[in-house]
């Protein structure tokens, strides 16, 4: 909302009130004796007084509508009230009391559309959770969300990148990376070197949504089980799979229709050049002098902040390396929430990096190293729907369910890392 805009209409309707109420404390014993310019000036004043506060108000309205649009977790008490009333269901009470009925509400229509599907919807419910388009049933925000918020913790790349909130297909990935600066009159400076360093000229111009679908079969009698439990199994196989997928394509995924991975776009040849690359001299052999390394082939803003990632394979031999000393260089944490620890810097096991056992050279590197949220972005439609196939499993007792998120991600800054070829 612009808060001063709603300020000087709210000011200017006092300012109205103020001078209408010093014509009515002129005549405080005799109200009849008032003139009849100044009745109608008093008149016109309250009026105008009452269409300024209208449209303060007005205001005030569209600024929360516009900040929910934008803050896919939250439902704004207007809509709620809406599908509320649609659906016969009034709520009184306090705050709380309103967004815990709504949130049940939400359940209900939810877990009627995945009992009986979209026929089994009365008109009201079909306008809140039914997309238009397609015909979809769309899972509201406040069910969706539980699936987000479980998403960076089962899997790794996702919590570690920044994360663009998105409404559109593409994310241009110029006007968050591009910028310019100097010292002195930039106008008139010499623009070599001045751009980020970490911008590749070969690098993407643009971040696409990708749809990211998953198959889901629950069986009949599971369907007949309450509400809240019917929507906490959703929730929980739905995140898992998600997780697991969005985590995949992050960390390898080839860009035809899923996300750009990491490892996918480090390759020879890729948008990380071989100047920030570390080649084994025997080929799925890993050197702690070489994993050191890694953080001195890119520019220290990055190394400073950096990471490793490594495949399966690679943690198991990284987490057997052991100083003159015998003492394992690679540190388990003991904290939790907190990654384990190599060379001072986080270390992440990831398991769809690609493996040691893919060959050296031009392989997608089983070993990375740099600052994943600078360099990697993850753009986010934040919005599930679901498709219920009734007749595909029915021989075996089962009702299909096909949940669609949109999704993308891709490097946006190859100098942030550094990879390991082995």
């Amino acid at each position: 909302m612009d808060e001063q805009r709603y300020k000087n209409l709210m000011d200017r309707a006092m300012q109205c009130i103020h001078r209408a109420r010093e014509i009515n404390d002129r005549y405080p014993d005799n109200p009849v004796g008032i003139t009849a310019d100044e009745a109608q000036q008093r008149k016109s004043l309250l009026q105008e007084a009452t269409r300024l506060r209208d449209l303060a108000e007005t205001e005030k309205q569209q600024g929360e509508l516009e900040t929910w649009a934008q803050s896919p977790d939250s439902t704004h008490p207007a809509l709620a009230a809406a599908a509320a009333n649609g659906s016969k269901a009034a709520v009184h009470g306090d705050g709380a009391e309103f967004s815990e009925a709504n949130k049940r509400l939400h359940i209900q229509q939810f877990a009627k559309a995945l009992r009986g599907g979209a026929q089994s919807l009365n008109m009201e419910e079909k306008a809140a959770i039914i997309e238009n388009a397609t015909g979809q049933i769309i899972v509201p925000h406040d069910l969706a969300g539980p699936i987000f918020l479980q998403l960076p913790r089962l899997g790794v790349l996702r919590d570690l990148a920044v994360i663009r909130p998105t409404t559109s297909n593409l994310v241009d990935v110029r006007a968050l990376t591009g910028v310019t600066a100097g010292w002195g009159q930039i106008e008139i400076a010499g623009t070599a070197g001045l751009t980020d360093a970490g911008i590749s000229a070969t690098g993407p111009n643009t971040v696409t949504v990708q749809d990211l679908v998953a198959l889901v079969q629950i069986g009949v009698d599971e369907l007949l089980d309450t509400d809240a439990n019917l929507v906490s199994l959703v929730q929980d196989i739905v995140g898992q799979k998600f997780a697991e997928m969005e985590d995949d394509a992050f960390a390898a995924g080839s860009g035809t229709s899923r996300p750009f991975g990491i490892c996918t776009r480090a390759t020879v040849g890729g948008l990380i050049p071989a100047a920030q690359g570390v080649t084994a001299a025997t080929p799925s052999t890993i050197l702690p002098d070489d994993l050191k390394k890694m953080q001195y082939v890119i520019l220290s803003r990055f190394a400073n902040v950096g990471a490793y990632l490594a495949s399966d394979d690679a943690t198991q031999a990284i987490a057997l390396l052991k100083d003159t000393t015998s003492n394992y260089l690679w540190q388990p944490s003991n904290q939790a929430g907190q990654p384990d620890r190599l060379f001072g810097r986080g270390f992440y096991r990831v398991s769809g990096m690609t493996s040691m056992a893919a060959g050296a050279g031009a392989s997608d590197p089983a070993v990375l190293f740099g600052d994943i949220r600078s360099g990697y972005l993850v753009a986010d439609r934040q919005r599930i729907t679901v498709q219920r196939l009734d007749e595909r499993y029915a021989d075996q007792g089962l009702v299909g369910f096909l949940f669609k998120e949109r999704v993308g991600g891709d490097v946006i800054r190859p100098a942030a890392f550094a990879k390991y070829l082995l």
